[in-house]
């Protein structure tokens, strides 16, 4: 939302007002503000960040499916992760970089093999 706001002339923005107030029924000029402090006091929060690239890192379909098979399965091995999802050796080794440096995701290596597990973060990203 804030990103939206931010975007907006001044005259979109003053349209919002009555807008809301005929989809609420309630007097919005008192509150817009609120809002808005509301919403920048929360993008600047140290937690935002992480979580949008979080978010952003389970976003694809792919990913996601990896997220929900570890939580499953408790740890993979890239191999394994290949055959689930179906997808070549680059693109798994893609995924689980960006899985990883979301910080949803941690990976070991044992000898040439790489093995994934969720982390207490990419938990909750399910709960």
């Amino acid at each position: 939302m804030l990103i939206i706001v931010d975007m907006m002339s001044t005259s979109e923005l003053e349209a919002l007002g009555p807008r809301l107030e005929r989809l609420t029924g309630e007097e919005t000029t008192c509150c817009l503000p609120e809002y808005r402090a509301l919403a920048e006091r929360i993008a600047r929060s140290q937690r935002f960040p992480e979580l949008l690239l979080q978010v952003r890192a389970i976003a694809d379909e792919k990913r996601l499916l990896v997220v929900h098979l570890l939580k499953r399965r408790g740890e993979l091995c890239a191999c394994e992760v290949q055959a689930a999802i179906g997808v070549g050796h680059a693109t798994v080794s893609h995924h689980m970089r960006v899985l990883t440096a979301a910080g949803v995701v941690r990976a070991r290596r044992e000898g040439k093999w790489a093995y994934y597990r969720l982390t207490p973060a990419g938990r909750r990203l399910l709960s």
